[in-house]
């Protein structure tokens, strides 16, 4: 059987009140055979002292000089054999788990006058003296003693090593108890966000976990739970394809997630992020008519290359002459051809008399005819009522019938347009005849 003995003897410190005596604990100096008296409650610690109520020493201040050790030793009973019939000489009959925090190192644990740092590894002596300022809860020495105790009187005694200026020692239950030397191991996996019954303890986390059963005989039955949290996977892909083409069963772009079963037989999360290419489709605009001492500038869209019919390979081309002009382009998903050709014509400013805006993809938009360069452009449409119902500054862009978006009726309209061309201003009007 493990934990506290039977007859429920305290092994915390600061059993009392500050300023007087531990009702447990006695301590003495600079001797392991000394004179020990009852330890002092300490009082009126700085702060920086964790759980300062609960420390004790050989004075209320704990003040020395020099390097001293100091001896604290708690007596208790234990009876012969514990509930299953295991006798308290027997190792591993009994096991005491203590938290410990010292000012400054904990020097040696001794039961019934063994020392116990062969049996607690490189736990004790300290490596590393604990100093208070900065400690918190988690800096603390946690020791498990399971051997040399014995049936009727016991003796558990702890050394402490002290630089000046004070001295001062703290025991307590441990808050988080070393599974003891028969504890049962049992391993359980699960995934990540799933939880665990360990007895009505919920757990998430990986870590070791320790329970105490009782059977129906009254012994007592420690297991100990390795739980280890398996990782959900999380993957994030970035994608791209072609129109027409699918990845993972996806032609769309968009973000898609999916779970998926990993390697672990967890829950793996696969992000999608898909980009859908287009295929080239350039465009050269409409053909049209040229003049003489006048340009076009052709600019078929952005595209990875670029072939003209004269083998440049810019982006733009500058047509200046009557003819027919071709580009091929290409990116990733392939590569198309696009033509337009110009032809001598009118080399005046011409508008048309009427339009018919009805998609049929001939006289659909109120605009220049000419393809003439000008410095300065801008056109204007009114109805009757003296509404602008139509304005830009692109030659190339006209009016397709509609205001805010809805369609205007059938009728005439008048248009004001103001150009300059090779230095010439000039103010032009007229009147258009939308017809539906």
């Amino acid at each position: 059987m493990t934990g506290p003995p039977p007859d429920k003897t305290g092994f915390n410190s600061g059993s009392g009140e500050p300023g007087g005596n531990d009702l447990h604990w006695q301590i003495a100096l600079d001797s392991i055979n000394g004179v020990y008296k009852p330890a002092t409650i300490m009082k009126d610690l700085d702060p920086i002292y964790f759980n300062g109520r609960y420390w004790i020493s050989f004075s209320e201040t704990g003040e020395h000089s020099g390097n001293r050790y100091f001896f604290y030793k708690l007596d208790f009973e234990l009876p012969c054999f514990n509930l299953c019939g295991k006798s308290y000489n027997d190792d591993n009959a009994f096991c005491l788990s203590l938290d410990l925090y010292s000012d400054n190192s904990v020097f040696e644990v001794f039961v019934n006058g063994v020392a116990q740092s062969q049996n607690l590894g490189a736990l004790i002596p300290l490596p590393n003296p604990y100093n208070p300022r900065g400690h918190t809860q988690s800096d603390r020495t946690t020791v498990q003693l399971c051997r040399n105790w014995k049936a009727g009187a016991n003796s558990l005694l702890i050394q402490v090593a002290s630089s000046a200026t004070v001295a001062g020692l703290m025991v307590q239950a441990s808050l988080v108890p070393l599974p003891p030397p028969d504890a049962v191991p049992v391993s359980v996996s699960i995934c990540q966000g799933d939880q665990y019954n360990f007895d009505g303890q919920i757990l998430t986390e990986t870590g070791s976990y320790l329970k105490t059963f009782t059977k129906p005989n009254g012994c007592d039955s420690n297991v100990v739970l390795h739980l280890f949290v398996k990782p959900a996977s999380r993957t994030t892909l970035f994608q791209s394809i072609c129109e027409g083409e699918s990845f993972l069963g996806y032609t769309e772009e968009g973000v898609y997630i999916d779970t998926l079963v990993a390697a672990n037989g967890c829950d793996s999360i696969r992000t999608l992020n898909l980009d859908v290419n287009k295929k080239p489709s350039p465009d050269l605009g409409q053909s049209g008519v040229i003049c003489e001492g006048d340009s076009v500038l052709l600019d078929p869209g952005e595209f990875s290359s670029y072939q003209w019919q004269d083998g440049s390979v810019s982006r733009q081309f500058v047509v200046k002459a009557p003819g027919i002009y071709s580009v091929n382009v290409s990116n990733g998903c392939g590569s198309a051809t696009a033509e337009i050709r110009f032809t001598v014509g009118p080399c005046g400013i011409y508008f048309p008399t009427a339009f018919t805006p009805d998609n049929d993809g001939k006289n659909d938009f109120f605009r220049l005819l000419s393809h003439v360069h000008l410095e300065e452009f801008k056109l204007e449409v009114y109805n009757r009522l003296g509404q602008l119902v139509f304005e830009t500054t692109d030659p190339s862009n006209g009016w397709n019938g509609s205001f805010k978006n809805k369609q205007q009726a059938a009728g005439t309209y008048v248009w004001k347009c103001r150009l300059s061309r090779s230095g010439e201003v000039s103010d032009l009007k007229g009147i258009v005849t939308l017809i539906r």
